[in-house]
This record gives structure tokens, sequence and C-alpha cells, in this order.
């Protein structure tokens, strides 16, 4: 199998984010650079890293990879009990168009009681050790989205949108496995080339490369994970809210080689009923109204239906 050329090593917008700048420098000179050098790196590329962010223990990342395993190394009846009548919320796995994915979603999985019954339903007996570990990891994740997103709207001069945009929203968690390609292939699709329809989204990686990124120049670039790092992805639906501003960027996976990969998928996504508008503050002259109201489950119905690059465009754009 055959993909478009695609650089090996490329340097995006690197945010470094200590504990201490988190907690004490917050509002001062250095945290708006930092607030502005995020929402630009949202506006070209539409993906940035997050190094230095110590709020998700080594440990807990550790204990998370190894559970995943274990979690997927279940019998494949037991993982399908894990559905979701919203299309690719729950388990998908053997499928014909993407055969190396592997992946369970858990709705609000940051909510014990959510934990707990996923944890339950793959396994009847108890397993409080991954149900502890998944949910300390996604509620950290999803602390670390919720920040990222404050630190973007105060960029924008916009910090009093936070608390709107956190009640219609809700965090996703997918655990993901990419499996080797076959022996005869270079390489294999993981996941297909797509955007997301979350206002941001939240990857923390193995070691193992395969994560690809369209450039708004139309070069697939791909990204060596780095340690302890977290990458970041704008979506749909923050580009909608910013009236284009932030770029939705485009993503694949790609697997070469012999190894396995495992991602976890932190999705700050809007709630199924909520309807999604351009704030008021990012129409002007030099900006005009890009989309129309619209309501977030329609419109994924809609695009699920017809699958497209330009489904956003067609379906809200003015």
């Amino acid at each position: 199998m055959s993909f478009d050329s695609c650089k090996e090593e490329v340097q995006i917008p690197y945010i470094d984010l200590p504990k201490e700048l988190v907690e004490s420098k917050q509002g001062n000179e250095e945290w708006k650079e930092l607030c502005r050098k995020m929402r630009e790196a949202g506006e070209e590329y539409g993906c940035f890293m997050v190094v230095g962010y110590d709020g998700v223990p080594t440990e807990l990342r550790e204990e998370m990879f190894m559970a995943m395993k274990d979690l997927f190394d279940l019998p494949i009846e037991t993982k399908k009990k894990n559905s979701n009548p919203q299309q690719y919320r729950g388990y998908i796995g053997n499928s014909e168009l993407v055969p190396l994915y592997e992946g369970l979603g858990i709705d609000n999985a940051p909510c014990p009681d959510a934990a707990q019954a996923f944890t339950q339903l793959m396994w009847p007996h108890g397993n409080p050790a991954f149900c502890r570990i998944m949910n300390s990891m996604s509620r950290k994740m999803h602390e670390l989205e919720l920040l990222l997103r404050r630190m973007i709207l105060e960029s924008y001069g916009m910090p009093t949108y936070f608390d709107a945009l956190a009640e219609v929203t809700h965090p996703i968690f997918r655990m993901i496995k990419y499996k080797s390609p076959p022996a005869s292939d270079e390489a294999g699709l993981g996941l297909v080339a797509h955007t997301d329809k979350s206002f941001l989204t939240i990857l923390c990686q193995d070691q193992v490369k395969g994560f690809e990124l369209l450039t708004k120049q139309g070069h697939w670039l791909q990204f060596s994970p780095v340690q302890g790092s977290f990458l970041v992805v704008v979506g749909e639906m923050f580009k909608v809210w910013s009236n284009g501003r932030l770029h939705a960027a485009e993503h694949r996976v790609v697997m070469r080689g012999d190894k396995e990969r495992y991602t976890l998928a932190l999705f700050g996504s809007p709630k199924d009923e909520e309807v999604i508008e351009v704030a008021n503050e990012m129409v002007d002259e030099d900006h005009p109204l890009l989309y129309r109201p619209f309501k977030y489950m329609e419109f994924v119905n809609y695009f699920n239906s017809n699958i497209s690059r330009n489904a956003l465009e067609v379906y809200a754009g003015i």
C-alpha cells in the first residue's frame, strides 16, 4: 500500500506548560505570551504539542498503557459489549476500511459511575485496578483539555465564554490499538484522514510513530511522539465557534514497521442536543459570518451519511 509522501521529522509548535507556570503565573506577561503562541498554533496548524505538563504523572501513563493491553486481549465478544447508539462512540474493530484499528469508547469516563459501568461490562467479576487507572487518566486528560481551551479563549480576549462552552460539552474517551501492517506491506492505514468533530482533542501516545497531519499547503507531515507529551488537535466545533479563525486539522494514522501502537484520545465534544454557533465577537467587517447555527447531532448524522472533506461547509456554510 502506498501513501502520499510525508516528511519524516517536522517541528510543530511546542507549548511548554510546567506546573509552576499553571499555578503561579496566570495573567502575567509570560502566561499571555504562552496563550498567544497556543492560539497561533491552532490557527496555523490546527495542532500543537504540549510538553513539560506534569498534571499527569508518568507512572499513571505507564499503568494506563499496560492496562490497555489487558483490555484489548479480552475476547472480541466481550469488547463488542461496549456498544453506543452513536456511530464511532463504542467498540470498533475488524473493519474492512481500517483493518489495523481497534478502539473502545466511554462517554463521560471521568465520572466514576461511567468508569465503573464500563469496567463491569468488560470484567463482570470486577477489575478495580483498571477502573481506578482509567478513571484517573481520563479525568486528568479532561482537566488538560479544559485548561488549553481556556487559554485559547483568553488569547482571544474572550475568557467569559469558558463557562458557557464547558456547560455544553462533555468528555468522550477512547482507548485505541493499532496493529502493525502485514509483513507483505510497507505501510498500512491505521485511521483514515479526517477532522475531529470536537472542540479540542487531546492525544496521549506511546512511542510508536503513526500520526500524520495535513498542512494547509497540502503536505502530509509525520511526527515522532515526545516522551511525556500530549498532542492537541483542533476540531471542527472550535473552527465554527471562532468563525474559521482556528484551523480544524485533517489527520490520519499510518502504521509502518512491526510494532503495535496504543493511543488515548480525549474529545471535548458538544453534548448531543446542543446548538453550535459562531461567537458574535468573531464576526466583523474583516471576518463575515461563515456558518449558520446548527444542532450538533444533526450535523454528525449528516456527516456520517455524507462523509466528505467539506461536509461542514456544505451543511452549515453561508
